[in-house]
């Protein structure tokens, strides 16, 4: 008598989301952790975003706390009563300290680390640090809930930190120095400098019961292979 199949376990989403314009971004203010205000025109892509993502199931959402953030996924959760939501401030982008507030002209926006040293900036190798922290407690979780169905996870950040931490991970060496390539990348994922706020970068685990999570954190030392498929990302055109 042949034996009753088991069910394959779901698989893990994640969707990157950034902020609409701000009158910061058209101003090209820095803004860092300042707390900003989304234009009309942002407005407008918060519900494009809203639409795009009309059908799509949502469990959970971990978003930074900033005003231009919360704005932007007002519309996509509205009637959505169901979704867990958590504001962590470790997914805010990079405190900009004493250059928050003025011109892009401050630093040099093609060289991520040119702010370090200012007074009051924090290192951007702590910031891309802080945000991989804040992906391994979401990944620890929200891996031990996916169980036999796909479960999908609004990560709602800013641009530099979305790029910042797909980079992160499917770089060898990553951010750290010293951790292994953990992501690849598929056929629809390009490197951007940052991601659009009409976009939304998609990552997936096939199996995260798999994942070594270690006291509710995703334990990065005992990672096995490259589970994190980036299947979508950015925009051809605007391609690194």
């Amino acid at each position: 008598m042949a034996g009753t199949s088991q069910p394959s376990s779901g698989q893990l989403h994640f969707l990157f989301v950034r902020h609409g314009e701000t009158q910061d971004n058209i101003e090209k203010i820095l803004q860092g952790w300042h707390d900003t205000n989304l234009t009309e025109k942002g407005q407008r892509e918060a519900q494009f975003l809203a639409d795009k993502l009309q059908t799509q199931h949502i469990d959970a959402v971990y978003h930074s706390p900033l005003t231009r953030i919360k704005q932007t996924i007002e519309p996509f959760l509205s009637g959505r009563g169901d979704v867990q939501r958590y504001a962590d401030p470790d997914l805010r982008g990079q405190g900009l300290g004493d250059l928050e507030g003025g011109s892009y002209d401050l630093v040099d926006m093609s060289n991520p680390r040119s702010a370090d040293g200012q007074p009051g900036v924090e290192l951007f190798d702590d910031y891309v640090r802080r945000t991989k922290r804040a992906f391994a407690r979401i990944v620890g979780a929200e891996a031990p809930q996916t169980g036999q169905k796909d479960r999908t996870v609004v990560i709602a950040t800013h641009g530099v930190s979305i790029t910042s931490l797909l980079k992160c991970l499917e770089k060898t060496p990553s951010c750290d120095g010293f951790n292994p390539k953990f992501a690849v990348r598929g056929p629809n994922a390009y490197e951007v400098r940052w991601t659009d706020s009409d976009d939304v970068a998609r990552m997936v685990v096939s199996e995260p019961a798999k994942l070594p999570i270690k006291d509710g954190v995703l334990d990065w030392s005992s990672i096995p292979g490259q589970p994190f498929l980036i299947e979508t990302w950015g925009k051809k055109e605007k391609a690194s």
